[in-house]
C-alpha cells in the first residue's frame, strides 16, 4: 500500500503537470499584485494617463517614453496628444510662437511607443533636426513580427514613396515593388537582427531589433510587411486582418543623438518581455541577447 502511494507521488512530480501548476500560480500572483496596486493607487492610475513618462531632462532637451496609441499633436484640441498632456504637465516649456507649443524635432507613429526627444529651445531644435536630416542619429526599435524568420540578420533596401490610393487615410505609403502606385519613391534602408523566436497567443512570432538607416514615414512597418513578416498588431499593413492584439508591437527602444549641446543616449525598458506581455509571449529560441544586439546590428 505504501509503495503504491510512493509510486503515485513520484509519477505526479515527474509529469509536466507540476510545471503547469507553478506557471499558472505565478500568473495568478502577478494579476493579484496588479489588482492590489490598482486599489492602493486609486486615482493615481488616472493621473499616470495624464502625464508623460520622463526619461531624461536638461535645459536643452526633454526625452519622454511615449505611450502607444497616442498622437504627438493634432489640430483638434479636444484630442489627447503628447502636446496637450505636456502643456498641462510642463507649462513652463510651452513656446508661444509655435502652433503646437513644443519643438517636435522627430516623430513616432500614433501606434508606436517609445523614445521621443523634444528640444526645449530653438538652437537645440535646429541642431537636432540637422542630425536627423544627415542621418547621424542612431535609432533602434523592438518589434514582434508574425511568423518565424528564415534569417538571423537582414538588410532591407526597398524604396518607399506615397501610395496614390490612400491619400486621405492612415495608409499613405507604399514601396517601389508597387511601382504603378508609388509616387516619389526614395531609397529606404532598414537593418533587422533577430533576438528571439517563439509564440504569441500560440502563433509563431519573431522578436527583432530594427535599425532604420533612413527615416521614411512608416518605413519599419512597410519593410517588415514586404519581407512577409508584418508587425504584430499592425492593422494598416496586415490588410486589416491583425485586429486581435491590444496594440501594435513596435517600440522605439534606444536613441543615440550626437550634438554640441549634450550627447543623448537613452534606452527604455523592454516592453516585450514574457512577463510584460503577461506570458502570452513565450520564447522558445534565443538567437541574440539584447546586451550584444546594438553592436551586432551596427556591424553589418
Amino acid at each position: 500500500m505504501i509503495d503504491e502511494i510512493v509510486d503515485r507521488i513520484v509519477q505526479f512530480f515527474s509529469t509536466g503537470l507540476v510545471e503547469k501548476i507553478v506557471k499558472a500560480f505565478l500568473v495568478l500572483c502577478d494579476r493579484f499584485v496588479s489588482f492590489i496596486l490598482s486599489l492602493c493607487e486609486g486615482n493615481n492610475y488616472k493621473k499616470k494617463d495624464e502625464t508623460v513618462d520622463v526619461l531624461y531632462s536638461s535645459g536643452n532637451f526633454l526625452v519622454i517614453n511615449k505611450k502607444h496609441d497616442l498622437l504627438i499633436n493634432s489640430n483638434d484640441t479636444k484630442k489627447k496628444t503628447v502636446q496637450t498632456i505636456m502643456r498641462k504637465q510642463f507649462p513652463e516649456y510651452v513656446q508661444d510662437n509655435l502652433t503646437h507649443d513644443f519643438y517636435f524635432a522627430h516623430r513616432l507613429d500614433f501606434a508606436t511607443s517609445g523614445i521621443l526627444c523634444i528640444p526645449l529651445n530653438k538652437n537645440a531644435c535646429k541642431e537636432v533636426c540637422q542630425v536627423f536630416e544627415e542621418q547621424r542619429a542612431r535609432k533602434y526599435y523592438l518589434a514582434l513580427l508574425r511568423g518565424h524568420t528564415d534569417f538571423d540578420e537582414e538588410v532591407i533596401d526597398i524604396a518607399i514613396g506615397e501610395d496614390i490610393r490612400f491619400k486621405d487615410t492612415s495608409k499613405k505609403m507604399c514601396t517601389i515593388l508597387e511601382d504603378e502606385l508609388c509616387q516619389n519613391p526614395r531609397r529606404s534602408i532598414t537593418k533587422v537582427l533577430v533576438l528571439d523566436r517563439g509564440y504569441y497567443n500560440g502563433k509563431p512570432v519573431t522578436k527583432v531589433l530594427l535599425r532604420p538607416i533612413t527615416g521614411r514615414r512608416h518605413q519599419l512597418r512597410l519593410h517588415c510587411s514586404q519581407i512577409g513578416h508584418v508587425i504584430v498588431g499592425d492593422y494598416t499593413y496586415s490588410l486589416k486582418i491583425d485586429t486581435s492584439p491590444p496594440r501594435m508591437f513596435l517600440h522605439a527602444f534606444r536613441l543615440v543623438l550626437p550634438n554640441s549641446f549634450e550627447n543623448i543616449d537613452i534606452q527604455t525598458e523592454d516592453p516585450f518581455t514574457e512577463k510584460a506581455l503577461k506570458y502570452k509571449w513565450k520564447v522558445v529560441e534565443q538567437v541574440n541577447a539584447v546586451g550584444n544586439a546594438f553592436d551586432l546590428i551596427d556591424s553589418f
